[in-house]
């Protein structure tokens, strides 16, 4: 299993079928030894902290294992609530991690941000999903349906109500939930590689 982990982050895959996401073997040692075993317990973890820029990093690299997810450069779609305190704050702190195109991931990366109610008027498909929207997760749902959205968030309450396709977080350990139902709603497929390593929302 640490193998098939390691060979999911290493920086030199040829010839393991699967792509490189460009962390040093020595960083993903370390992050292994500190607690990647704690995968199936994460829940317990969770809290509702803004996301950072190695959210990001480990997100931007995830979207490697999905088919049909544009290569190159991407653009991030931030959905937020501007009347909610919470929502704008993260939403705000996102933008100025990503700025006018920072690297992540060895990937240019852009985003804009889009009130809840735009959900989906920009041509990316992927969309961030901040915290404090939980009235709006059907919502967000039918939209994200209906134009094949990739969501994604630290708010993993968002993915454990089968309302957001992924939940990532990158401290104190990596965690990537994929919610099935979200996912299949939106016709995304994830590479078997990447699902052996990640947990499965029900």
């Amino acid at each position: 299993m640490l193998k098939k982990f390691l060979s999911l982050f290493c920086t030199n895959c040829a010839g393991q079928g699967v792509p490189s996401l460009g962390i040093g073997k020595k960083t993903v040692i370390a992050l292994v030894t500190m607690g990647m075993y704690m995968l199936p317990h994460a829940a317990a973890a969770q809290s509702m902290t803004y996301v950072t820029d190695k959210d990001v990093q480990v997100a931007v690299r995830t979207f490697g294992f999905v088919y049909g997810m544009p290569k190159g450069d991407i653009a991030i779609e931030i959905v937020y609530d501007p009347g909610n305190e919470v929502s704008t704050s993260e939403a705000n702190k996102l933008k100025q991690i990503i700025g006018n195109g920072n690297m992540f991931a060895n990937r240019k990366v852009t985003a804009k941000m889009v009130p809840v109610s735009e959900m989906g008027s920009t041509d990316s498909r992927l969309v961030y999903i901040t915290h404090g929207l939980q009235t709006e997760y059907s919502a967000l749902l039918e939209k994200a349906k209906s134009k094949k959205l990739l969501t994604f968030s630290t708010d993993f309450q968002c993915v454990n109500s089968q309302k957001c396709v992924m939940g990532v977080e990158a401290d104190p350990n990596i965690n990537i939930e994929i919610s099935r139902s979200a996912s299949a709603a939106s016709d995304l497929e994830f590479s078997q590689a990447l699902k052996l390593m990640i947990r499965e929302v029900e």
